[in-house]
């Protein structure tokens, strides 16, 4: 008896438009529907993945690099999902892409894949392993577009517009702290890039988070299979860096915070948690959009104390913001 084909679905957006709070709500929905979850991050750190994990949901982190720009995709990423799906048998899988990866080269790849496994199943994977493979259907890329600053990112970065085009489904956020001003030309942009994407939002609450997981879930042709993706190799045209930074010794929050502001607009996004000199419980800051934030999480408890964040932007100096945040440091 054959087995059924598994939904694949693609959640893109640029960086800190609000992927991961989409995803953690969409795990918290009681909706009935065993869901897996791959994350994909640039830097080593798997910031996302505690936050998600913490919903029980089934997590296969994929870490380093942009999925469109690896160059072993197909065992990494394809492989991946054949694993989760092999071992979890989910109802529906659910990929969350770095903020600069393009949906169009992912699904590009799908289909690569699929053709070269064909012609050489014998040398390059089991009977097995393939029929797994052959059970993935795609079934959407939803883009999550920020209703505050995302107009801007869609218009400036190359590979937000691209995520906006390929989209079937246009997911607005922050809508609750957007000016009217700010929402209109997140409107008028996507007119201009995504006119054929059905746009959502969702309220707060049980029933908002169910309606939304509803909708991310239902399957519908892809339109990135029609961009002409194969006809342009795919690069970043912005020369975005990925620094990591983990330290054991405390930091003086106020100080961490000055440097990230510092950066200005070069940083693009930043996310990590913090040991914080005099505090029980985890810093936790974020950059996303226009906002910065410090704000405090559950007690470390038995873990060590360790800080772990993970900077984006525009030719940051790596060394520079090492040597300025190892001026955080004080005594316990």
């Amino acid at each position: 008896m054959s087995k059924a084909r598994v939904p694949f679905t693609i959640l893109s957006g640029w960086l800190g438009a609000g992927k991961t709070t989409a995803l953690n709500r969409m795990l918290a929905a009681r909706n009935g529907k065993r869901i897996a979850v791959l994350v994909n991050e640039l830097g080593r750190i798997s910031i996302d993945t505690q936050l998600i994990v913490s919903h029980g949901g089934d997590v296969l982190e994929l870490a380093g690099g942009c999925v469109c720009c690896k160059l072993d995709i197909k065992n990494d990423l394809w492989e991946g999902i054949t694993e989760i799906i092999e071992r979890s048998q989910p109802d529906h899988v659910v990929l969350e892409t770095t903020g600069i990866a393009e949906p169009a080269a992912i699904l590009e790849s799908l289909h690569a894949t699929g053709v070269a496994a064909r012609d050489s199943i014998a040398a390059k994977r089991s009977a097995e392993q393939q029929a797994a493979r052959e059970r993935i259907v795609p079934a959407g890329v939803i883009c999550v577009v920020d209703a505050e600053s995302g107009a801007a990112a869609l218009r400036e970065r190359e590979e937000a517009g691209a995520q906006a085009m390929a989209a079937d489904r246009v997911l607005i956020s922050k809508l609750d702290v957007a000016s009217a001003a700010a929402v209109r030309d997140t409107h008028r942009t996507l007119d201009e890039l995504a006119a054929h994407a059905e746009r959502a939002a969702f309220p707060d609450g049980d029933a908002g988070a169910l309606a939304m997981t509803s909708w991310i879930l239902e399957t519908r042709a892809v339109h990135a299979w029609n961009t002409g993706h194969a006809e342009h190799p795919h690069h970043h045209t912005n020369q975005l860096v990925a620094v990591t930074f983990t330290e054991t010794a405390p930091l003086v929050g106020e100080r961490v915070m000055a440097v990230i502001e510092a950066l200005g607009t070069t940083l693009v996004r930043a996310k990590g948690f913090v040991h914080l000199a005099g505090e029980a419980r985890r810093g936790f800051v974020e950059r996303a959009g226009v906002r910065t934030s410090l704000e405090l999480r559950d007690p470390w408890g038995d873990v060590p104390p360790l800080t772990e964040l993970v900077l984006i932007g525009d030719d940051l100096d790596e060394p520079a913001l090492r040597r300025a945040l190892w001026a955080c440091r004080a005594a316990a």
